[in-house]
């Protein structure tokens, strides 16, 4: 099976879409479906379900999947350990983000990565938690930006260890107040950090006892400062986020203190390729990790 078929594939797979998947692999939309086709025809079933919203495996393809993963990291690695002989640092890295990481972290770690290695393609993935586990464990990314949760099964590498907050609009009674416990947040209406997006905020709620007054839920953190903003509740947020100014909102520190690990995860980090470990050290560089 050809090198370029399979990367047509996957990332077909990967993007859910053929004309996203098409922009990025630098195809037309109907040069790449006529890749799929051949592939189709070489190996004798369909492999996609093809629809409005997008594009899926079919059930024979998912049951191929894994192994043509497989050959696809193995291809890579071979290639970028061959260049890595040869002294030339070379090859593809797939990251999968929270949308936070994206934001205040991925500006300087791709400014100094691309300027260190220019002959690595570097992609970007950003989800919640379950999806990059999920993209993590079936090969789609080499390695994860986000954060570290209970009984992990990942190889990991801390960046930082990050705050988790209060945050109430301004004029509500809290705000006198230097810090103050979850217990406080108790009766008030509250807005949520979706849970499959984000597990730290639920984890913390439930292993704190509260029960919280959930009258709004986004997976988007600006949203939710905003909503507090706009007097429909209070939160409990990262941070990460909370170290830009956000007028309207009062940020309080929680006591006893919570927080999160930011890092990154691997399945192992014997098996990076070349220039997946390159990213991670010229990520760690960056960031200050020693």
């Amino acid at each position: 099976m050809d090198h370029n078929k399979r990367t047509a594939l996957l990332t077909a797979i990967d993007m859910g879409n053929l004309t996203r998947a098409a922009e990025q692999l630098g195809y037309t939309q109907s040069g790449l479906s006529y890749i799929i086709k051949s592939l189709e025809a070489e190996f004798g079933f369909p492999l996609l379900i093809r629809s409005r919203s997008g594009v899926r495996p079919t059930a024979d393809c998912t049951r191929i999947l894994p192994i043509l993963r497989e050959l696809h990291h193995k291809s890579q690695m071979l290639e970028q350990e061959v260049a890595d002989i040869r002294g030339l640092a070379v090859g593809s890295v797939s990251v999968g983000v929270f949308p936070c990481i994206s934001r205040f972290w991925m500006p300087n770690i791709l400014r100094d990565f691309t300027l260190r290695y220019p002959g690595i393609t570097l992609s970007i993935r950003e989800s919640g938690q379950e999806d990059l586990d999920e993209w993590l464990r079936n090969g789609s990314v080499d390695l994860l930006l986000y954060s570290r949760q209970p009984n992990f099964p990942y190889q990991w590498v801390q960046f930082m260890q990050d705050d988790i907050c209060a945050v109430v609009p301004e004029g509500h009674p809290l705000i006198w107040a230097k810090e103050i416990s979850l217990d406080q947040l108790e009766g008030e209406p509250f807005i949520m950090e979706d849970d499959a997006h984000d597990h730290d905020i639920p984890r913390l709620l439930k292993e704190s006892g509260l029960h919280p007054n959930v009258c709004w839920s986004s997976k988007d953190e600006l949203a939710i400062i905003n909503m507090v903003k706009a007097g429909l509740g209070v939160s409990v947020l990262p941070g990460l986020y909370l170290k830009e100014d956000h007028p309207g909102v009062v940020t309080l520190p929680l006591v006893p203190r919570a927080y999160r690990q930011l890092g990154a995860a691997m399945l192992s980090l014997e098996d990076l390729s070349p220039a997946a470990k390159r990213f991670l050290e010229s990520a760690k560089q960056t960031m200050g990790v020693k």
